[in-house]
């Protein structure tokens, strides 16, 4: 492809045997990790089962933040983990549920048990995550809207469907950044610029979840690309579904990345006026930073095996960790 995406450096990836003593350390921690006894104060009488289930259900369904939920304050580990665990609640709601029916019935619960849980007499319905999400909302005291925000996004498009590239932006603000908003409150965080750092992180983070996404959805027939993207660049869901112009799916591959890489480089040009104790939420720009060079390494080629492997990155998250930097 005669295009490069000049603002992304071309680089080399890191190798699992950079890594291989903190990822194997790593992929045998238990919930002990989170030094329940050194932090009695702060998560005691949660339900150790409903935790289980709440760290389970990160780890498996998503990993990359699990991994940063891990190198944030002690006391504040197990609410990041619980709050990771409703976010995929809500997102199982439309990849799991194919009846609309169902589908906005599950919404609907969701909508009433944010109700109930900002509602100093309401029930709480005893299920796992609600059980704990009950508690993070309250011990924390997470505004309710950003919660709200993120149900009425998925309700709003099921499907994630996109007429336009500026639609799958928008709609990634509401979704992922709504959640940066969260843990920015959870950090204790009231700032302007640290607000406007979250909005294009989680832009970023939701773009190119959606370009992983790509390769998978595609295999069953599901063409997700913004429908102003195949026809700027001439090419037909037939022509993906059979391999075809593979030069115009890359260049709108190009054009999605530009989007991302535009507001990742926004979103670290603020680092410099986000409060210190606010940094560990914007420990996810290292997996986008990463697959985004990767992305350019083979041309923006979406469907190249080797760019969707997981990589096993610790190491500089660690390293971010220790600069207070992103």
């Amino acid at each position: 492809m005669a295009a490069s995406l000049r603002i992304i450096p071309r680089g080399c990836g890191i190798g699992v045997k950079h890594n291989r003593f903190s990822y194997t350390k790593l992929k045998n921690h238990n919930v002990s990790y989170l030094n329940f006894k050194r932090n009695a104060s702060v998560i005691a009488g949660i339900p150790k089962k409903s935790f289980d289930y709440c760290y389970n259900l990160t780890r498996q369904n998503d990993y990359e933040h699990f991994l940063c939920s891990l190198l944030i304050e002690k006391n504040l580990r197990a609410a990041a983990i619980v709050l990771r665990a409703y976010n995929i609640e809500i997102a199982k709601v439309t990849e799991n549920v194919r009846d609309p029916i169902r589908g906005q019935g599950r919404f609907t619960f969701w909508r009433e048990t944010l109700d109930e849980i900002y509602n100093p007499k309401g029930q709480i319905p005893q299920t796992p995550v609600v059980q704990l999400l009950n508690w993070v909302a309250n011990e924390f005291k997470i505004s309710k809207i950003w919660l709200s925000r993120m149900i009425d996004a998925r309700e709003s498009n099921p499907a994630s469907r996109f007429n336009s590239l500026e639609d799958l932006d928008n709609y990634y603000e509401q979704v992922v950044s709504s959640m940066y908003y969260v843990f920015l409150e959870l950090h204790g965080v009231k700032d302007v610029q640290a607000d406007h750092a979250a909005s294009h992180l989680g832009r970023c983070y939701g773009i190119v979840s959606f370009l992983r996404a790509i390769p998978a959805t595609a295999s069953k027939g599901n063409i997700l690309f913004p429908n102003d993207l195949l026809a700027k660049h001439s090419v037909s869901q037939e022509d993906i579904r059979r391999g075809k112009n593979s030069k115009g799916v890359n260049d709108i591959v190009f054009d999605i990345a530009s989007v991302a890489n535009s507001h990742l480089l926004k979103a670290r040009s603020l680092k410099d006026k986000v409060p210190k104790n606010a940094i560990p939420v914007f420990l996810p720009s290292v997996f986008c930073d990463d697959y985004l060079k990767n992305l350019q390494t083979v041309d923006f080629n979406i469907f190249e095996p080797s760019i969707n492997r997981r990589r096993y990155l610790f190491h500089k998250l660690l390293l971010q960790k220790f600069r207070k930097t992103y």
